[in-house]
């Protein structure tokens, strides 16, 4: 790797992991929601930790203000006599399960 793909890579990982800080989300969760390999961040994690230099930060004292994220809503679910099931049920597939109970029917 030359050295400015290196420095191109050292600075995609460091604004990665300096946002994984900031989300307050595991890493593996992270790594998910935005498409990247999991073993290769918890790499440059590291690494990127080692060249770090220490800095001592102070004991903070009193309450951390939490925000609470919304919950996520994954729709409805339909429970059919036969024991068929159909799942995710929202206002953008209405009209499909429709078509589908349709042809079932």
């Amino acid at each position: 790797m030359t050295t400015s793909n290196s420095n191109d890579s050292s600075l995609y990982w460091q604004q990665h992991v300096a946002a994984w800080q900031d989300s307050g989300l595991t890493q593996r969760a992270y790594c998910a929601q935005r498409w990247l390999s999991y073993p290769s961040f918890g790499y440059w994690a590291r690494k990127l930790r080692r060249t770090d230099k220490p800095m001592v930060q102070p004991r903070a004292k009193g309450f951390v203000p939490v925000t609470l994220a919304a919950p996520v809503v994954s729709g409805l679910s339909l429970v059919l006599p036969d024991g068929l099931e159909i799942r995710s049920i929202g206002p953008d597939n209405v009209s499909m399960v429709r078509q589908l109970l349709g042809c079932l029917a």
